[in-house]
């Protein structure tokens, strides 16, 4: 937890945040308070336990500090949850690991040679590279291919995922790149941003994030009108969204 917060810190600036020790059960928590130009106040806990709290620049204090007294038996649910989840092995890049294409499990098999390349075959994930034995130039080569092959393949499932509105979708674009702590974003030109790693999950499970983010080309927040178009559209989101997560 202090990692995190000092590690948070070190990226803001000086007059950009607060910090508030508060009591979670039988312990002491810093809370990071930010000002930023949202509307609403939005409390995050992060997987490291970084607790952070976005404000309106000009909320009072007094209705913060209610907001994060009525959120701290949330605070130590999540936190508690975090502390039982199963640590994730490192993801190793060397001949034999596996690694996920589409939902399925493939074993890496590394191949010494020029030019580069990567593919992927009916029983493992083939890459060739100068340097097979190290461990960063793969991973790089890796995330590349997944890129690679995210660009062709998001196109086709956004085309598939918008005949299933009923109403017209002010999208235009689709873009991918790899992000680390999003599936998907949108912006209001009818842009909308695909991770790169979902080449990673079942086809069904991208269906969902597209769905999801054309959504919010129609509804930005969260709302009840959100929720009913993507219910509309995907009757089995909630299904599909644990799919994505497991």
């Amino acid at each position: 937890m202090i990692d995190a917060l000092t590690r948070k810190i070190s990226e803001l600036g000086a007059d950009s945040y607060y910090v508030r020790q508060v009591s979670l059960s039988d312990e002491e928590i810093e809370v990071l308070i930010r000002r930023s130009r949202r509307k609403t106040m939005a409390l995050h806990v992060s997987p490291d336990e970084l607790v952070e709290l976005r404000v309106p620049m000009k909320c009072p204090w007094a209705e913060i500090n209610a907001f994060l007294e009525s959120k701290l038996n949330w605070v130590a649910k999540v936190r508690n949850e975090l502390a039982n989840m199963p640590r994730r092995e490192k993801t190793r890049f060397q001949d034999g690991s596996v690694h996920r294409y589409l939902g399925s499990d493939f074993p890496l098999r590394l191949v010494a040679g020029r030019p580069n390349l990567v593919m992927q075959t009916q029983g493992a994930i083939v890459l060739r590279c100068s340097k097979p034995e190290r461990e960063p130039l793969v991973e790089r080569h890796l995330n590349n291919w997944y890129r690679t092959q995210a660009e062709r393949f998001f196109p086709l499932r956004v085309e598939s995922c918008l005949q299933k509105f009923d109403e017209s979708i002010p999208f235009k674009k689709v873009n991918c790149r790899r992000m680390k702590a999003q599936w998907g974003s949108c912006s209001r030109n009818g842009e909308i941003c695909l991770n790169s790693m979902l080449m990673q999950v079942p086809t069904a499970a991208i269906d969902f994030v597209i769905t999801h983010e054309l959504c919010h080309l129609r509804h930005f927040s969260h709302s009840k009108s959100f929720y009913q178009l993507l219910s509309s559209v995907m009757p089995d989101w909630k299904e599909r969204e644990k799919l994505l997560l497991s």
